[in-house]
C-alpha cells in the first residue's frame, strides 16, 4: 500500500511538472508571437535608417503610408475573416476588378458620385456570392475562394481588354495625391477604416459572433448564433473592403490597371498572420492587422532602396508567415494541453 502511494504521489508530482513545464513553454510563445512583432519592426527601423538611403524622407514616408492604405485595408477585410478560420483568396483579384470597373465607368463620363458605390456594391455581390457557397455550398474557403480569385482575374482581363485604362476624373485623382495635417488622404481613410472595424470587432453583438464562430462553429449554433449569417458577413466585409482598396488604388494610379492586386492576397494574408490573426481563428485585432502591415511596408520599401530584387521581399515575406503560422500552432498546442 504505502508502494502504491509513493508511485501516486510521484505520478501527481510528474504530472504537476509537467503542466508548468507547459504554462512556461506557452508564455514563451505567446511572447514570441505578441513580441516579436514589434521587435522585429523596431529592428527593421533601425537597420533601415542607417543602411537604406532616403528612407527617412518625407516623400518616401508618405509614398509609404499611401502604399499601406490599400494593403492596409485588404488586410482587415482578411482579418475578419481569418478570425472565423476562413481565408479569402480573391481579396487581390477583387481589387484588380474594382479598380478597372471605376476606370471604365468614370473613362465613359459617369460621375464619382455614382461610380463610387456601384464599385463597392460588386465588391459586396462577390463577397456574398464567396460566403454563400462557403456556407450553404459547405465548401471549403480555400477552394472557394482560389476559384473566385481565377474568375475575377480573368473577368477583369476581359473587360479591360489587358489594357489599361485612362480616365478623367481630376477630384478623385487630387484626393488620392492630397494630405491632410501632413498626412496622405488615402492613410486617413485606411485609419477611419480601421477604427470602425476594430469598434465593430470589439463593441457589436456580431462581432462577438465572428469570434465565437472562429472558436467553436458546432458550440455557436447550440448557442441560438446564426453561423451562416455571421460567415456570409465576413466574406461581404472582405468584398466590399477590396472594391474600395481597388478605387483608392486606380485614384492613386490616375489610371486603371487589370494587372492591380496581383499578389496582393499573400500582402493581406500576412499582414493579419502577423499581426496576430489565427488560422486556426478566434484570435485576431484590427491594432495588430495594422502592425502587420506596416512591418510588410517597411520590409518591402527598406529592401526597394537597397536595391535588393522585389522577390526577395516576398521570400522573407513567406519564411515570416511559415515561422509565426509555427509560432500559433505551438501555442494553440500547448494551450490544450494545460
Amino acid at each position: 500500500m504505502d508502494t502504491l502511494g509513493a508511485r501516486a504521489v510521484r505520478s501527481a508530482a510528474g504530472s504537476a511538472r509537467d503542466e508548468q513545464r507547459n504554462r512556461r513553454r506557452l508564455l514563451v510563445w505567446t511572447l514570441v508571437l505578441r513580441v516579436g512583432l514589434v521587435g522585429i519592426i523596431v529592428v527593421l527601423l533601425v537597420f533601415f535608417s542607417v543602411a537604406a538611403p532616403g528612407f527617412l524622407s518625407a516623400q518616401n514616408l508618405q509614398n509609404n503610408l499611401r502604399q499601406m492604405a490599400v494593403v492596409g485595408i485588404l488586410a482587415i477585410g482578411e482579418t475578419f475573416v481569418i478570425i472565423t478560420a476562413g481565408i479569402d483568396l480573391s481579396v487581390g483579384s477583387m481589387l484588380g476588378l474594382g479598380g478597372i470597373l471605376a476606370a471604365l465607368a468614370l473613362s465613359a463620363g459617369w460621375s464619382v458620385a455614382l461610380v463610387i458605390p456601384i464599385v463597392l456594391a460588386a465588391g459586396v455581390v462577390v463577397g456574398w456570392i464567396n460566403g454563400w457557397l462557403i456556407k450553404g455550398g459547405a465548401l471549403p474557403p480555400f477552394i472557394v475562394t482560389l476559384g473566385m480569385l481565377g474568375i475575377l482575374r480573368g473577368l477583369t482581363q476581359i473587360v479591360g481588354n489587358g489594357q489599361q485604362v485612362a480616365f478623367s476624373a481630376p477630384s478623385l485623382v487630387a484626393f488620392a495625391s492630397d494630405k491632410f495635417l501632413g498626412i496622405p488622404n488615402l492613410f486617413w481613410v485606411l485609419l477611419i477604416v480601421g477604427i470602425l472595424a476594430g469598434t465593430f470587432l470589439r463593441f457589436t453583438r456580431r462581432g462577438r459572433y465572428i469570434y465565437a464562430v472562429g472558436s467553436n462553429m458546432e458550440g455557436s449554433r447550440r448557442a441560438g448564433i446564426n453561423v451562416g449569417a455571421t460567415i456570409v458577413t465576413v466574406y461581404v466585409l472582405s468584398g466590399l473592403l477590396a472594391a474600395l482598396a481597388g478605387i483608392l488604388i486606380t485614384a492613386r494610379q490616375a489610371q486603371g490597371d487589370p494587372n492591380a492586386g496581383t499578389g496582393y492576397e499573400l500582402d493581406a494574408i500576412a499582414a493579419a498572420v502577423l499581426g496576430g490573426a489565427s488560422l486556426f481563428g478566434a484570435r485576431g485585432t484590427i491594432l495588430g492587422t495594422f502592425l502587420g502591415v506596416l512591418l510588410v511596408q517597411i520590409m518591402t520599401n527598406g529592401l526597394n532602396l537597397m536595391n535588393f530584387d522585389p522577390q526577395v521581399a516576398r521570400m522573407l515575406e513567406g519564411a515570416l508567415l511559415i515561422a509565426f503560422v509555427f509560432a500559433d500552432q505551438q501555442r494553440k498546442r500547448l494551450a490544450s494541453s494545460t
